[in-house]
């Protein structure tokens, strides 16, 4: 990956080298005055000087254009690209016309501690809940810690894929740090035991995409767990094609009802309960897609109602 990623910022300078020998020698020297180690840089060429200028800034700022563009996320990167200047610009003959290039560069230490500042109010918040996490005896309240870092996590995880970017090897910032709040974290989720019991049609289709959906969040699932937290009762439901055929395709409806019960309380704290009609020219084709989808909306249902329940818990 950080082949790749250095891969990504010299590439595009090898095409424009290779591109006009006139170039050639201007690259070089530019190269050698601004190395990748310690200089992020983007050349772009245009019919002007000031066009080119311009284009060589925003193919700089293309660099992040995968992450996330949020409000927050665009304002910080503003201030970060502030830092990028142009290097250098220069022209080049070509038969009647003459083209325009400019050297937009970023210099990677000071746009690295200008984004180290943003990580001071998460990393606090994030260290104090790892603390907290780690000392609280009730599961059921780690859990409540944990959904509260997940937000912050989430922001700062941003702020280190912006970090890798800038950093000349990908290195993370203050990644013990890190290290430890994920550990807390995932330990918090995987505390929690969720007992499933799935009856009726077609069982391992509908089971998969709703026990994969929990498994993701870190919870421990399975049939007939000892001490568990929850149990998911469903049935799922498949109506035999007795809709048959129509327009010229088979129909197939697949049903799936759920049961939340907390064991500890032994209360029922949601009922869901859904059905996908598909018609297809096979009537396999019809069955298979009918449950997938009844699966797969289940799975999404049945993820959130446990985390809003936990969480109120």
């Amino acid at each position: 990956m950080k082949k790749l990623i250095k891969l990504l910022f010299v590439l595009p300078l090898l095409a424009l080298f290779c591109a006009c020998s006139g170039n050639k020698n201007i690259l070089r020297e530019n190269l050698k005055t601004y190395p990748n180690d310690k200089y992020l840089s983007k050349v772009a060429s245009a019919t002007t000087k000031d066009e080119a200028k311009t284009a060589a800034l925003a193919e700089l700022k293309s660099i992040f254009s995968a992450l996330p563009n949020d409000e927050e996320s665009v304002a910080r990167r503003d201030n970060l690209l502030a830092l990028a200047k142009i290097a250098d610009t220069w022209s080049i003959k070509q038969e009647n016309d003459k083209r325009y290039y400019a050297m937009a560069i970023l210099e990677r230490q000071p746009a690295l501690e200008a984004l180290k500042s943003y990580y001071t109010g998460y990393d606090a918040k994030i260290t104090d809940l790892t603390k907290k996490l780690n000392e609280e005896q009730d599961k059921f309240v780690r859990l409540k810690y944990a959904f509260q870092m997940e937000d912050f996590l989430n922001k700062r995880g941003v702020l280190d894929a912006e970090y890798k970017i800038l950093s000349y090897d990908s290195s993370a910032y203050n990644s013990e740090l890190l290290y430890n709040a994920r550990a807390a974290y995932n330990r918090a989720f995987y505390e929690i035991k969720i007992s499933s019991k799935i009856i009726g049609d077609e069982q391992e289709i509908i089971k998969t995409p709703i026990v994969e959906s929990l498994n993701s969040l870190g919870f421990q699932v399975g049939e007939n767990l000892e001490k568990a937290d929850i149990e998911l009762i469903m049935k799922a439901y498949i109506d035999k094609y007795e809709s048959n055929t129509l327009r010229g395709l088979n129909w197939c409806s697949s049903t799936a009802t759920v049961t939340l019960k907390d064991l500890a309380t032994g209360g029922i704290f949601a009922i869901y309960s859904n059905t996908e009609r598909v018609g297809s020219a096979r009537k396999e084709d019809a069955k298979l897609r009918s449950l997938v989808a009844a699966g797969q909306d289940a799975a999404l249902t049945v993820k959130q109602k446990i985390i809003d329940y936990l969480d109120k818990k």
